[in-house]
């Protein structure tokens, strides 16, 4: 959901841009599926997009389509890591991109920030249960050596030493 210029193989990338990797360009906010119909769903920094009266209807529609049992894996800017990282250097440029997002289009726009308590509680009320962290590492794409947001760390890049600036959560549709 989401996938900007990642294309994940084995999976039916999603984007609303057509310059993007796309196998088919729809708005997350209303999928093209039936109910109880999806696998499973990965949403890689998109759900920041959605402002903040907005993002647990987007992940509702997500658990619409999802069959029940099913799981969500979503990644999105980790505002607590973002604000050790702000104690640690005291750069706020460095943090402006996850903040806000890169601004290079109209969809490039941060609506909405996460920490653990808030998105869990929103998945929670849009028909997830068993919100949990997860490694980056352990997944099939973090296995194949495909580099996402999910591993966005500071320093740029440094994933002995830096910090991970994301918010990577599993979920099981109710």
């Amino acid at each position: 959901m989401g996938c900007g210029r990642i294309r994940l193989p084995s999976y039916i990338n999603i984007d609303i841009m057509t310059d993007k990797s796309a196998d088919l360009l729809a708005d997350l906010r209303q999928l093209p599926f039936a109910d109880g119909s999806v696998d499973f769903v990965y949403s890689c920094a998109a759900i920041e997009h959605f402002g903040r009266r907005e993002w647990v209807g987007v992940v509702r529609e997500w658990a619409r389509v999802l069959k029940p049992g099913a799981s969500l894996r979503l990644s999105t800017a980790d505002f607590s890591a973002a604000v050790e990282r702000y104690r640690e250097a005291g750069n706020v440029d460095e943090l402006l991109g996850l903040l806000i997002g890169g601004q290079k289009d109209d969809y490039d726009w941060h609506g909405m920030i996460f920490d653990f308590r808030n998105l869990a509680a929103g998945l929670v009320d849009a028909g997830f249960r068993d919100v949990r962290r997860y490694d980056w590492r352990e997944t099939d794409i973090g296995k194949a050596g495909i580099d996402d947001f999910s591993q966005a760390y500071l320093p740029h890049m440094d994933k002995t030493n830096g910090r991970l600036m994301m918010l990577n959560v599993e979920a099981t549709r109710a």
